[in-house]
């Protein structure tokens, strides 16, 4: 339910699929090409869940068991919960889909997935931004005494709290709303006033906001990292390469899933007659921003080799000797303080 659908010329919301939004007199041929473009996506999303799920599930289950978790462990278990929630529900929007959009499970269901979805939104891109204000800490100032598991804990709680605080408008427009012959699970903003609000509400605080802290913070862990090559050793240099191979990647990621959604829904503002082109271009946008959920797991298990050692259960115990009571930074850039403790990678 990441869309809210697209204008028509009777400023009501309408249904994507709908030959008569097009900016030209529907052609069978036309009608025919987008029902058939539109009747990819349940498979898409049918992979993009069964893969999220396995996905984010081992990584639960890595960082489960490990008796000993890191601040950075806290802040991946957080973001693997909040991606399986959003996945464990996207059968629903999968079966809409199936169904041309019909709604079968009544308001109650309507409004509790739409609000899971959207709340996905603000909690996953909360947490990527928090953590990467926790890596530069743990990059920067290595010596912090304000990484703690406790902090990270209410750190991340203050996160969910937020993201549910930011989902009550969502909770007042979704409904189950009658359309011709169908019922569909939508929001509905019925006035141009209301999608524009509601657009600039959630781009701002999901998308604008996050990206601006995500940039700066990272763009002051890359100036530290590379101001301090000249004065490290060449091991310690290889570490700085991969830290900022990953820093890149994160970014990478968060704008290649997201950008092309809250832009298309900037321009959606403005278009009265959606073109076929922009219906492809706008759903094939929702997708990118649903396999994100995907795609973060995806990430931690290919590239964090800690969380890959769990899971075949290989006990690397060269960590506890290799460690000493003085901070010492890892590959990912944390840092641990006790001489029994590992360092755990995160995103």
């Amino acid at each position: 339910m990441n869309d809210t659908d697209i204008f028509c010329k009777n400023n009501q919301t309408d249904n994507l699929t709908d030959p008569s939004c097009l900016n030209s007199p529907p052609s069978p041929y036309s009608y025919i090409d987008i029902t058939t473009f539109m009747h990819i996506f349940p498979s898409i999303y049918g992979i993009l869940c069964s893969v999220g799920v396995i996905a984010n599930g081992l990584v639960i289950y890595a960082v489960a068991a490990c008796k000993k978790k890191m601040v950075s462990d806290i802040y991946v278990l957080n973001l693997a919960i909040a991606d399986m929630l959003f996945l464990l529900v996207m059968p629903f929007n999968i079966h809409q889909l199936v169904r041309d959009r019909q709604w079968v499970f009544g308001d109650f269901m309507c409004k509790a997935v739409v609000v899971v979805d959207v709340s996905n939104q603000f909690t996953t891109v909360g947490i990527v931004t928090v953590l990467c204000i926790d890596r530069y800490i743990a990059i920067v100032h290595p010596t912090s005494e304000k990484r703690t598991i406790q902090w990270t804990i209410t750190i991340n709680m203050l996160v969910w709290l937020g993201s549910f605080v930011l989902t009550v408008p969502v909770m007042i427009y979704a409904k189950v709303v009658r359309r011709q012959h169908l019922e569909v699970c939508m929001l509905y903003l019925n006035r141009p006033e209301d999608m524009y609000w509601y657009t600039l509400y959630q781009s701002v605080l999901s998308f604008i906001i996050p990206l601006i802290i995500i940039s700066t913070f990272y763009s002051l862990t890359l100036y530290h990292i590379f101001s301090s090559i000249r004065r490290v050793k060449r091991k310690q240099s290889v570490w700085a390469k991969r830290a900022t191979k990953m820093v890149l990647m994160v970014i990478t990621l968060f704008l290649i899933c997201w950008s092309p959604y809250h832009v298309i829904q900037v321009i959606n503002l403005s278009n009265n007659k959606p073109t076929l082109a922009f219906i492809y271009a706008y759903n094939i946008s929702i997708c990118l921003s649903y396999s994100h959920s995907c795609i973060n797991p995806l990430m931690l298990l290919i590239f964090a080799q800690n969380y890959r050692e769990r899971l075949c259960r290989k006990n690397v115990l060269h960590h506890s000797h290799t460690s000493s009571k003085i901070t010492v930074v890892k590959t990912d850039g944390s840092s641990a303080m006790t001489p029994t403790t590992a360092v755990r990678s995160s995103k």
